[in-house]
């Protein structure tokens, strides 16, 4: 097979994992809040649940280079990671069919999902970075998020008629209907492996692995070529994590969002960020990375902000509809950044410890919005406080952009070469943002 044509192979097989991997985020990750308030946990209690364990999950994926180095190959530790990852599903759907769960088992299955989840993504990136060529990404990655949005919406429409039916049937039928959701989403977690298999091995030459003692990662990570753009993107997560984990228990506990409802919001939130994120990869072109990472922040600073207003249905819709395209900014943005300022022989290891220092971050965020919401209490105004504090920490780092917005004219990447047909898809771990995205990001 010539290069051109394995190149066209790879890529289309890449949007097959990427758009059986969406189809599960879409029916079982967007639900893992909504499952832990319907065993019965509280507000507080459910948002810690699924932040906690992401980083459990992302102190897990540390062994990453090591798994890389051992095999020899990013391929065969990605595979390694998503078959742990379709696995982790199985309590989920044990604990719902049996109508119960300990908090314990709810935090191993999590963790296990998250580690798995976040594990892939660096070694991910250096993957593709070593099959795609450098000119294509920007246009190539906007297009192939697009499908990803699409079969993630997929999913969400197949999960949320699967709830609503269960929660219309009352009884143990919604938590029968949870275990259906976490079945699909192990069941597309396994078709994505068949296409991860059909891809090939990084090119002689094009991939390098330089594994840095794990003693010294985050230190290396924080004295690169990364060091402003990393500084950025964990501060930015911090804020952003005062309030992203605990908007689902506010629609849900507060605003009187159904299943149907939140499906709705959800879907609203997949089908903007789809729109969005092809429009995004072109500007990125033109514009600069950088200066599209800056126009998404700063409308994620307004749009927290805006969650503090007395709440409607329609207010709530419009939000995730906004929160869609501005995720969608930041992340195939920062996506893109990382895989141009990382060093090709250090970016597994270098994107693993950001990984974790981002998990990090998004814990002590939500430790210091549960904070507040504990000190206010969980009503109106506890809940308008967090998503003014998170609005006001997000503005605060937006200062940290400048430098990089002034240095990237001499070294924005300009597109040579478009993406046609069917080379659009969805990549391993479902965002572009693989290893700086975090959960819950709906506000």
């Amino acid at each position: 097979m010539t290069r051109s044509r394995a190149l066209r192979s790879d890529l289309a097989n890449s949007t097959g994992d990427g758009a059986s991997y969406s189809f599960m985020v879409g029916v079982a990750e967007t639900y893992f809040i909504p499952f832990t308030l319907a065993l019965g946990m509280g507000e507080i209690a459910a948002g810690l649940a699924f932040t906690i364990p992401y980083l459990i999950g992302a102190t897990l994926q540390l062994v990453g280079p090591w798994g890389v180095s051992r095999m020899g190959s990013p391929r065969r530790w990605v595979i390694v990671t998503a078959a742990v990852q379709c696995a982790s599903f199985v309590p989920l759907v044990a604990g719902a069919i049996n109508g119960s769960m300990p908090t314990w088992l709810v935090v191993v299955a999590f963790s296990l999902y998250w580690g798995a989840a976040i594990g892939a993504g660096p070694p991910w990136s250096a993957w593709v970075a070593a099959l795609f060529p450098r000119a294509l990404r920007p246009n190539y990655f906007g297009r192939r998020n697009r499908v990803c949005q699409i079969l993630t919406l997929a999913g969400l429409a197949t999960a949320g008629t699967l709830l609503t039916l269960g929660e219309h049937e009352g009884g143990p039928w919604l938590l029968f209907a949870f275990a259906a959701i976490f079945l699909l989403g192990s069941m597309g977690r396994g078709v994505s492996i068949r296409f991860l298999n059909r891809q090939s091995e990084p090119p002689p030459g094009a991939w390098q692995h330089a594994r840095i003692p794990l003693g010294r990662l985050s230190a290396h990570l924080l004295s690169g070529n990364e060091r402003r753009l990393v500084v950025f993107l964990i501060s930015f997560q911090f804020a952003a994590q005062i309030s992203s984990p605990f908007v689902t228990s506010y629609l849900i506990r507060h605003v009187g969002f159904t299943q149907l409802d939140y499906f709705i919001g959800a879907a609203t939130l997949f089908a903007t960020k789809s729109i969005a994120s092809g429009f995004f990869g072109t500007l990125i072109a033109r514009m600069g990375a950088v200066h599209v990472l800056h126009l998404g922040a700063l409308a994620l600073a307004v749009h927290a902000a805006l969650f503090a207003l007395p709440p409607s249905f329609g207010l709530m819709i419009a939000l995730m509809a906004a929160s869609g395209a501005c995720w969608a900014a930041c992340e195939l943005a920062s996506f893109i950044l990382l895989l141009e300022r990382t060093v090709p022989e250090e970016r597994t290891s270098v994107l693993t410890a950001l990984a974790f220092l981002n998990a990090v971050a998004l814990v002590v965020g939500s430790l210091v919005g549960g904070a507040l919401l504990e000190w206010f209490g969980t009503g109106r105004w506890g809940y308008a406080a967090i998503f003014l504090a998170s609005a006001a920490a997000r503005l605060a780092t937006l200062r940290l952009l400048s430098p990089l917005k002034t240095a990237e004219a001499a070294t924005r990447t300009t597109v040579i070469l478009p993406v046609h047909g069917n080379f659009s898809g969805a990549g391993e771990a479902g965002s572009l943002g693989a290893v700086v995205a975090s959960p819950e990001r709906v506000a």
